[in-house]
């Protein structure tokens, strides 16, 4: 007969190692997901700033900056066509471009 003892904290140990992997990878996937949407509300909160400084004769680049920078996002371009405004703000290796103009 073969001894069996141990087997379950072998096993336990197992487990608890695959669920912290699981754990682990589900906060990963997760901050990528909210880095992403950080990235996109600056983008837009920006482009629409940037707008309507464009609109009213100011630097809207400028303006895209400094909203982009109180929103915890660097911009990583800034495009100016009459009074439309393209930005790309990153948030933690995650880009997102959004536009911005008169209806």
């Amino acid at each position: 007969m073969r001894n069996e003892e141990g087997y379950a904290t072998v096993a336990t140990a197992g487990f608890a190692a695959a669920l912290i992997t699981l754990c682990g990878a589900t906060i990963v996937v997760s901050s990528l997901v909210v880095a992403h949407h950080e990235a996109r509300v600056a983008a837009d909160l920006a482009a629409v700033a940037g707008a309507f400084a464009a609109y009213r004769g100011e630097d809207a680049c400028l303006v895209v900056g400094a909203v982009a920078g109180d929103n915890g996002a660097s911009i990583s371009s800034c495009s100016v066509e009459g009074v439309d405004v393209t930005v790309t703000a990153r948030v933690r290796g995650r880009e997102v471009s959004a536009t911005a103009g008169p209806v």
